[in-house]
């Protein structure tokens, strides 16, 4: 019997820990237990030395003496995202797709990160679906079959037939497992806050919008009804006789339910490409590299995850993409940059993809001219090689690496299209190895431009200009009364907007040592003369000559006074 939906990746975790868990506990208590648990884990596998660039180290007790410094790579976190659970690892298949954060090195061993989950027994699993959908199993299924076709740390499927004969899969949400990735998040978050406050590297890497962004992607995987809706988007799509997307049920779907059609097909590994007739796999290569493609640049939605498991191999030949997890969308915008982008790659045109790649945003200021130059270096690389010969997937992490040095935040939907095309020209090459995504990319680049400047496009963003441009003249009266009212009264404002860069607050802190510094010699100025006019106004004290007394206080005090600017002079150089 074969399966309809991946084996989502997760973790064999412990029974006992996950009773434990299934109270929901993310109390104090547990989160103190569990906050230095998961950094000893990362402590074991050699990540000590991380921890305290951190700023962990000195914050949470976490680690016994001896432990090892290794020269860690991506292997060892995933062994040590592993040992702590589906939550991390889930975390793990996350940042296997932040190429723009992390090298080759550590992205290729976290996306291998796959394993089953023990199953949940069937009566766990048959009051979740009687609970959500208000009726028992027998109302709306002919039968519903009790071993699971695949369990995995978040969901598990089971076969069924619905009252018409119609066979479905029925993905169940795993029991117990919405707290369990509730309070890791919240660690992870607490732990991301800490790091960011005590850590410059944190800050770089803006640790805590990763985790918030990983958070998102979690929640949005967990609700199976966003999943139907997206599956359904993606189904409206396929022009492709060859390609096929499973019909969703909605009105059986819930949050924690999801209900598909049950098709009959095997994984497209390795194996099965192998049995398959030459023509077969190159009108299969053909049909799937269009497919996600015309997704991404003339539909604007996607499916982000389309590698072999998530690809079914139907007995009448057709591809199915099922797991509608993992899915992207481009606005208008995205998608028209994305192309530029990809025009100016073709036209090997250094200049203008540099001031593409800027648009995408940055976290800090760029220098564009070290942009641009490392762009045309990296460039040079491709400048022999034919684009239609180019791995289009492996040079868009390339550029994202590049764009990443330079601290521009790539768009996670552009992430999501370079993950995209590394994993479906992996599967295209394994089907067709003459085949070439970024040559059908060349040939569909025509279409592209064309669907740009067709008229129903051009009215489309002529109506929306004209939108804009009445919404600031209705405006701009109101803002011109405004502003003249505010200058009759003479209290015009003047708002100013200073980004506060390392070379601005060192001059600040100069100015503010100097103002402190011109404020303590006029206040020593002041004493000194008064410690002098007293001197000459009182008679001696108990045979003491005031004199001397006066001169030792003004010796010491100016001894203090001399060290004090002394000081402050060498933090302001």
């Amino acid at each position: 019997m074969t399966c309809c939906f991946k084996q989502h990746a997760g973790m064999c975790y412990d029974e006992k820990n996950n009773r434990n868990e299934e109270g929901g506990n993310v109390g104090r208590i547990g989160t103190l237990r569990r906050a230095p648990e998961i950094v000893a884990v990362f402590a074991k596998h050699g990540f000590a030395g991380y921890i305290k660039d951190l700023g962990l180290a000195e914050k949470i007790p976490f680690t016994r003496r001896g432990v090892k410094e290794q020269n860690v790579k991506g292997e060892q976190l995933r062994r040590a995202l592993e040992d702590l659970g589906p939550t991390f690892i889930k975390l793990g298949q996350f940042l296997s797709t932040r190429t723009d954060l992390l090298p080759p090195s550590w992205t290729d061993p976290l996306s291998k990160l796959q394993s089953g989950a023990p199953a949940v027994p069937f009566e766990e699993i048959k009051k979740i679906v009687e609970s959500e959908l208000g009726q028992p199993l027998d109302d709306w299924l002919i039968y519903m079959e009790e071993v699971p076709i695949g369990a995995a740390s978040i969901g598990q499927v089971h076969r069924a037939e619905l009252k018409d004969g119609t066979e479905v899969a029925i993905k169940v949400r795993r029991p117990g497992i919405e707290p369990i990735i509730r309070k890791d998040i919240s660690i992870l978050r607490q732990l991301a806050s800490l790091a960011e406050r005590n850590s410059e590297l944190a800050r770089q890497v803006s640790l805590k919008a990763i985790i918030d962004d990983f958070a998102g992607s979690l929640r949005r995987e967990m609700d199976y009804r966003r999943e139907a809706t997206e599956s359904s988007g993606v189904r409206e799509t396929i022009k492709e006789k060859h390609v096929y997307v499973p019909l969703v049920y909605s009105e059986w779907s819930t949050e924690q339910i999801l209900v598909m059609e049950y098709m009959d097909g095997k994984p497209l590994h390795g194996d099965v490409i192998a049995g398959m007739e030459i023509k077969e796999r190159q009108e299969l290569a053909q049909a799937l590299s269009e497919t996600v493609l015309r997704q991404v640049f003339i539909e604007g939605v996607f499916h982000a995850d389309p590698h072999p498991g998530n690809l079914l191999l139907l007995r009448d030949g057709r591809l199915c993409l099922i797991d509608f997890g993992n899915t992207g969308r481009l606005s208008d915008e995205m998608r028209h940059l994305l192309s530029d982008c990809l025009f100016a790659l073709g036209d090997r045109d250094a200049a203008a993809l540099s001031m593409l790649v800027l648009e995408m945003g940055s976290r800090k200021p760029v220098n564009r001219r070290m942009l641009q130059r490392d762009i045309s270096r990296w460039m040079g690389g491709y400048m022999d090689i034919e684009l239609a010969d180019v791995e289009m997937g492996t040079m868009l992490q390339e550029l994202f690496t590049v764009a990443g040095s330079h601290s521009i935040s790539i768009p996670k939907d552009f992430v999501q299209v370079g993950q995209a095309f590394l994993k479906v020209e992996q599967t295209v090459i394994a089907l067709d190895p003459g085949s070439s995504l970024s040559g059908m990319v060349r040939d569909m680049s025509r279409e592209v431009l064309m669907g740009r400047i067709n008229p129903k496009e051009l009215m489309r963003g002529s109506r929306s200009f004209i939108r804009l441009m009445k919404m600031a003249t209705d405006k701009l009266p109101s803002v011109l009364n405004e502003t003249l009212s505010e200058w009759e009264g003479g209290q015009p404002k003047l708002k100013m907007h200073i980004t506060a860069d390392e070379n601005i607050m060192k001059r600040l802190e100069r100015m503010a040592s100097m103002v402190v510094l011109s404020i303590m010699m006029l206040a020593f100025s002041i004493v000194m003369a008064g410690l002098f006019v007293s001197m000459r106004n009182r008679p001696p004290l108990t045979g003491t000559n005031t004199i001397h007394l006066g001169m030792l206080t003004a010796v010491i005090m100016t001894t203090i006074f001399l060290t004090v600017i002394y000081l402050m002079w060498r933090k302001i150089k």
